[in-house]
């Protein structure tokens, strides 16, 4: 009898879980399909071009990553919408410096997931009463309904591989708050799906995506097979391209900060090879096949002499530099770089690399930038992508197959003998990419007359 309770109470806690967990994603599927459609008038998505604010989804963190896609967006629009004000939507996990954030030539705005719900839905805001902090949720409102249009410069959302699973749902909520706006919305070039989630999540995705996906002006994506997952929701006003990284032209600083930063400058020692591990591939595979792999590419290049610098690329990575740095305590040919360095300081020493061995994205797009070949570890198919493009498979390896230690090195290997020749053929693929530009799509989507503006 004990048993059967306790058996009965555990079913119960966990459909209270699932209730608690999908009741406003429950609401939003109601509002839509009922509320709206009988009681309120349809808005037609008219585009006024009086608006004061243009909206940023993303983020600027210790992921230099997403600080990249972050400022090159804001800095194309300052140069191309030079009257607009620029607000960034940030989530709460915001630990830059005070001194820096004031000196930023924008505004940060900060918003979880329930002033997402608070704002994206009036049947959730009467139901949860006001908010401790309503006037956060007011500004918001307010610069959302003076937005000319909104942007998500978030690389990586809408997939079931990231953990929690449940990333997507900001994604969704920003775009029903774009849609309830009129306000157009563009998802900038990012890596979409597989979408392989669970049962009950795909049952709210899938019904969600086919709903809001719609939606957005047009969504740019960066790989082949994302643009064949997005096709499940949407047919129209998907165009494949490149990385936004890729695309930039050298920033105007002051379109980024108020005043004059100071950048460190690190001397890179000739002869140098970077290194720049990811947690993500620690986690995705077992710490006694990453550990050696790692240790023995930097023993090899040791035996060459060369000088290894090892830095991160987000915080998270830290510990795992400092874990390398271990194996080498004493040898002064294998540095490590401790310093939080912003995005700008990390590109000008990542040009000063023969080559690097990477596994953050972001970090081989900056190498890319410059002309700067990699030895690539990933775990996504962004990768293979991304290395296909510059004709540079032949130096990346997948963690999700063995990776054969005799293979690695051979690679390895050949990098060191090839990486001049590697340099040219990077740099001959960059200059074909300067045509693919996002912004003269973008401001024909939204009205502009492209003869007024500046590219």
């Amino acid at each position: 009898m004990l048993k059967n309770r306790g058996f009965i109470k555990t079913i119960l806690n966990y459909i209270k879980r699932i209730i608690g967990k999908y009741i406003f994603l429950s609401m939003l599927i109601v509002e839509r399909n009922i509320i709206y459609k009988i009681f309120k008038n349809k808005k037609k998505n008219e585009f006024k071009i009086d608006k004061k604010n243009i909206v940023i989804f993303g983020g600027i963190s210790t992921n230099k990553g997403c600080q990249a896609m972050t400022f090159t967006v804001i800095d194309e629009i300052k140069q191309h919408f030079p009257n607009k004000n620029i607000y960034l939507i940030i989530n709460p996990d915001f630990d830059r410096k005070i001194e820096e954030i004031e000196n930023y030539n924008f505004e940060i705005l900060l918003m979880n997931n329930r002033i997402r719900c608070r704002v994206s839905s009036p049947c959730y805001r009467f139901l949860t009463g006001n908010p401790r902090y309503s006037f956060l949720e007011k500004k918001i409102i307010s610069v959302i309904r003076n937005s000319e249009f909104m942007i998500d410069v978030y690389g990586f959302r809408l997939s079931s591989q990231l953990i929690p699973d449940t990333t997507w749902i900001s994604c969704i909520l920003e775009i029903i708050i774009a849609k309830k706006n009129s306000i157009p919305y563009f998802l900038f070039p990012q890596s979409i799906g597989p979408f392989n989630f669970k049962l009950l999540h795909r049952l709210f995705f899938y019904t969600l995506a086919k709903i809001y996906l719609k939606y957005p002006r047009k969504v740019f994506v960066r790989e082949n097979d994302g643009v064949r997952y997005l096709k499940q929701f949407r047919k129209t006003n998907i165009k494949k391209t490149y990385d936004i990284v890729l695309q930039k032209k050298p920033y105007n600083i002051f379109n980024l900060f108020k005043k004059k930063v100071n950048f460190r400058n690190l001397t890179i020692l000739k002869n140098s090879v970077g290194l720049i591990p990811n947690i993500k591939i620690i986690k995705k595979s077992k710490l006694n096949d990453i550990y050696p792999i790692y240790y023995i590419l930097i023993k090899k290049l040791i035996a060459c002499n060369k000088t290894v610098y090892i830095l991160k690329h987000s915080l998270e990575d830290f510990e795992i530099c400092e874990h390398l740095k271990d194996f080498f305590k004493n040898n002064k040919n294998v540095v490590l770089i401790s310093d939080d360095l912003n995005v700008f300081e990390i590109e000008d020493i990542v040009k000063e690399f023969d080559f690097m061995i990477a596994s953050r994205y972001h970090s081989i797009i900056h190498a890319y930038k410059n002309n700067i070949p990699v030895l690539a570890i990933g775990w996504a198919r962004k990768y293979y992508e991304l290395l296909k493009t510059f004709n540079q498979l032949d130096y990346y390896f997948d963690i999700n197959e063995n990776i054969v230690k005799k293979n690695i090195v051979g690679k390895l290997e050949k990098m060191i003998l090839n990486y001049k020749n590697e340099k040219t053929k990077i740099s001959l693929t960059i200059n074909n990419l300067s045509n693919n530009k996002i912004w003269p799509d973008l401001v024909k989507s939204i009205g502009y007359d492209l003869k007024n503006e500046i590219f």
